[in-house]
């Protein structure tokens, strides 16, 4: 099979031939139709998410969408010619996290992308478990990013933030993920306040329910959240940029005992806290990491019923990868970029 190479950080990738591989007796082949492309693509490039997580040589990709072409000898629940997307963690299954609900910190975690072989290559072995079926027709580069951009804001919302119906949020940054958030927050029957630096994100977000828009770059929009909400501030807060300007930017609109749920990250800009304020508001501050399967199937099924709209903003071949991320790095999309094949 073809496949695209990382050999050295911070250059393009290769395409190289490699066998194909050979499922194991729990395993399944997917022959990969659409694979998505999001920042965390651009950490691993850049070496910003070094070993013993990622390993050169490495095939990134981690929102794999494709069709079943090979099973093991034990795989029952899987059929030849399935379509379906990747839960790309794959747990141990025994651990104290994985038995009890909470596969996405399992103690032993490996990931398709990151520590596994990805999906920016023509095939990919994945466990059978670790597969999720679509039944409906809908394109395969829209089913690609629900793995990521789609479970992830599902989780941060319904999991960590734990939103109630008729609650504040504020979505800070809306891009891949954002865009996202806000189709979950309203769904769950919250006001959304959309944050973002460009007017097309905030355009979008407006179009997809957000009740509000604000540009951060602007002197009085920590003020028009405040106002909003009545002095109070926003029971949560969806943080996706995760940088310490963009936490001490949002903060001050966090509502007493409210909850700011930490989902992007920059490992090169770390974050500090003022103490002294998260003692007297008695903020709760926790990260937010993907999702897990159940959750992803929850997705699948909001967006086969309509509830959920994948946004994915450019479709390019697999082959031009390189091209893809150097599109992405300038962060003028507002959705996913999505290579097919």
């Amino acid at each position: 099979m073809k496949v695209l190479v990382l050999r050295e950080y911070n250059r393009d990738m290769s395409l190289e031939t490699v066998e194909d591989p050979s499922p194991g007796p729990m395993d399944i082949l997917l022959r990969v139709k659409a694979c998505g492309i999001c920042g965390t693509d651009l950490k691993i490039i850049s070496g910003k998410i070094p070993p013993p997580i990622v390993t050169l040589p490495h095939t990134p990709g981690h929102e794999i969408a494709g069709e079943v072409v090979g099973v093991g000898s034990a795989v029952t629940d899987v059929k030849i010619g399935q379509k379906g997307i990747a839960y790309f963690y794959v747990g141990c299954k025994d651990c104290e996290m994985c038995r009890t609900g909470r596969e996405n910190v399992c103690f032993s975690i490996r990931r398709l992308g990151f520590e596994l072989p990805g999906g920016f290559a023509e095939f990919v072995k994945m466990p059978a478990y670790n597969f999720c079926p679509f039944d409906q027709d809908i394109p395969f580069y829209q089913m690609a990013v629900l793995p990521d951009a789609v479970a992830t804001s599902y989780h941060a919302l319904k999991t960590m933030a734990d939103v109630k119906v008729g609650q504040d949020v504020l979505i800070m940054g809306i891009g891949g993920l954002g865009i996202h958030a806000v189709q979950i927050a309203k769904l769950v029957g919250a006001r959304v306040i959309a944050v973002a630096r460009r007017s097309d994100p905030l355009k979008m977000a407006s179009k997809l329910g957000a009740d509000f828009t604000i540009d951060s770059t602007k002197p009085d929009a920590q003020k028009r959240i405040l106002e909003i909400t009545g002095g109070k501030g926003v029971e949560a807060i969806i943080e996706n940029v995760g940088t310490a300007q963009s936490l001490q930017w949002c903060l001050p609109c966090l509502k007493r005992r409210g909850r700011l749920v930490l989902v992007g990250y920059d490992p090169t800009n770390p974050c500090t806290f003022n103490a002294m304020e998260m003692h007297y508001n008695e903020w709760i501050i926790c990260g937010s990491r993907v999702s897990t399967k159940q959750e992803l199937l929850e997705v699948i099924d909001l967006v086969q019923r309509g509830k959920i709209k994948p946004v994915v903003s450019i479709q390019m071949p697999w082959v031009e990868a390189n091209e893809a991320i150097e599109e992405l790095k300038s962060r003028k999309e507002i959705g996913r970029t999505v290579l097919t094949f």
